[in-house]
C-alpha cells in the first residue's frame, strides 16, 4: 500500500487495525482477503468517512492487485509470532477431519 502514498497507507491501517485488538483475526477473512473478498473492508474505509472516493478507488484497485496489502493493514496490530503465521500461507490438510466420538444418550 505504500504506492497509495503515505498518508494514506498510514489512515488505511488505523482505520483497519481495530481489527486486531483484542484478540486473534479470523483466519478464514485473511483466506477470503486472499481469494480477492475485499468488500467488508472497504465498507469499513467508506463509513469511517475519512477517504475521498477517489482514495477509495486507488485502495480498491491496490488491493485487487495485491491482496497482501490489505492482509499486511490488517493484520497491523498484530504480534511478530501472529503476524509471521498468518502471513504464510495456508493449504488444507490432505488428512481426514477426525472428531472425538459423542457419548449417546438413549431415550428410555
Amino acid at each position: 500500500m505504500r504506492a497509495l502514498g503515505s498518508p494514506t497507507y498510514d489512515l488505511v491501517n488505523a482505520v483497519l487495525s481495530y481489527e486486531y485488538e483484542g484478540g486473534e483475526i479470523d483466519v478464514h477473512a485473511i483466506d477470503r482477503v486472499r481469494r480477492g473478498d475485499t468488500d467488508e473492508w472497504m465498507v469499513a474505509l467508506s463509513e469511517s468517512g475519512l477517504f475521498s472516493d477517489d482514495a477509495l478507488v486507488s485502495v480498491l484497485g491496490a488491493w485487487h492487485r495485491d491482496p497482501e496489502l490489505l492482509v499486511d493493514a490488517l493484520l497491523g496490530g498484530a504480534d511478530e509470532v501472529s503476524r509471521r503465521r498468518l502471513k504464510a500461507a495456508r493449504r488444507a490438510s490432505l488428512l481426514p477431519v477426525v472428531r472425538p466420538r459423542q457419548h449417546i444418550v438413549g431415550i428410555g
